[in-house]
């Protein structure tokens, strides 16, 4: 049936196109829950929101806290960063605090009102949360601005409060004509000068156009870099690239990746990285502070010992990718490795004229899988290669046969294999 009457082609389109979305489900989309403390020590109520992993409430693991100064502004942002991370395994998973602030209080709070707005952190905050949820004893603190001087300001007067000082901007740091700068000078003097080992990081910026800011920064690097004991972790970085509403953003960012530098398992993208960085000393060191920070294992991680080796023979360099084979089988290298990439190997070795290595990988995941017919077929070469016909035809035939059995797409190579060597 044909529709002549555009009116009704009308009511029809309309029809056709509202019934299309009326099964879609529409639901809250909520990040994290908001908390109202009554505050006796701010005389007020004090909104917080809070995020939790996505695991919290199936696992007993006790997690590390981050605190955001601003939650009103950057809350969102550093849930969004600790999504990030986790699924590139850069940091563990962190429960999120944001501290709400408003207008004009909230210059208040961070300058002539800091050391009460201090205790409320320390007196009222932390032990509520800690109390309430499942924290670890590692805190970290991140504030922009005003917020990013009272963050240094904490670290001056109470550094074990927290394990990690994150300041974006921070403001005012000397600037000699306001009080709250000198005294927040007098406090990094008091504790430079006291010769306490201050072991906590310090991750702090600024960038174009700042000003002050920036002149307070730079005073702030030359001064630890003068005066710091070499138990204080820290880092300047001038973001030439941002300006003073954008300095949070790659703040938190760079901050967080800096303070957990020794989390993610080692990778490098070229052997002249591994070389240029310190080679197999490097490595060591690494794995040895990660598990002093974090509490990993020791020993050099699988994804970093895989890395090596394939980056080795992806640049073709035998010497380097026979070395690194030799000194991580003691590692189990062999016992966690896919089989597939074991015949990667082989075939490496196979290429530079080494059919005995090739046969001993070969063999040890034709054990370890099976039913696999790669490595059996890897046999079938090292054999042939090694002009033995006989145990070469056997090896390719078994390949076959399990390739058939488990629908391998390689089945058509393995077949040409045996073709060819009857061919011989």
């Amino acid at each position: 049936m044909k529709i002549k009457n555009p009116f009704l082609l009308c009511i029809l389109f309309n029809f056709l196109f509202c019934s299309s979305f009326s099964q879609i489900q529409i639901t809250e989309n909520t990040i994290g829950k908001n908390f109202i403390i009554p505050s006796k020590i701010l005389n007020e109520e004090r909104k917080i929101q809070i995020f939790l992993p996505e695991d919290y409430n199936n696992s007993s693991k006790k997690h590390p806290v981050i605190y955001i100064l601003d939650g009103q502004r950057l809350f969102l942002h550093a849930v969004s960063l600790s999504q990030s991370f986790k699924k590139f395994k850069l940091t563990p998973e962190c429960i999120i605090v944001g501290i709400t602030n408003t207008y004009p209080k909230r210059f208040g709070h961070f300058s002539s009102g800091a050391k009460t707005f201090l205790s409320f952190i320390t007196q009222e905050l932390i032990p509520y949360v800690d109390q309430e949820f499942k924290t670890s004893e590692e805190r970290l603190l991140f504030g922009w601005e005003y917020a990013g001087g009272f963050v240094i300001e904490t670290m001056t007067k109470n550094p074990e409060l927290f394990n990690g000082y994150l300041a974006a901007s921070p403001f005012p740091i000397h600037d000699t004509s306001l009080p709250i700068s000198v005294n927040r000078m007098k406090s990094l003097d008091s504790i430079l000068n006291s010769k306490k080992k201050l072991e906590t990081f310090l991750f702090f910026t600024s960038s174009i156009h700042e000003g002050v800011v920036t002149d307070g920064t730079e005073y702030l690097k030359n001064k630890l870099e003068s005066e710091a004991p070499d138990t204080l972790r820290w880092e300047y970085t001038y973001l030439q690239n941002e300006e003073h509403r954008s300095t949070p953003y790659h703040t938190l960012y760079h901050g967080l990746k800096q303070y957990y530098h020794y989390y993610p398992e080692l990778r490098f993208n070229s052997l002249e990285e591994y070389k240029k960085l310190g080679g197999m000393d490097n490595v060591v060191t690494y794995y040895k502070k990660r598990a002093e920070q974090f509490g990993f294992p020791e020993k050099v991680a699988q994804p970093t010992m895989w890395n090596l080796v394939k980056k080795a023979s992806d640049e073709d360099n035998y010497t380097a990718f026979n070395t690194f084979m030799n000194q991580f089988k003691p590692n189990d290298f062999l016992e966690h490795l896919r089989t597939n990439w074991g015949c990667v190997f082989a075939a490496f070795y196979m290429k530079h004229n080494q059919p005995e290595k090739a046969k001993e990988l070969y063999a040890f995941f034709s054990k370890k899988s099976p039913n696999s017919a790669r490595p059996v077929n890897g046999l079938g070469d090292v054999y042939r290669v090694l002009k033995n016909k006989k145990e070469a035809m056997i090896y390719y035939k078994r390949a076959i046969q399990l390739g058939k059995k488990n629908s391998d797409w390689r089945l058509q190579e393995y077949k040409k294999d045996l073709s060819d060597l009857k061919n011989e």
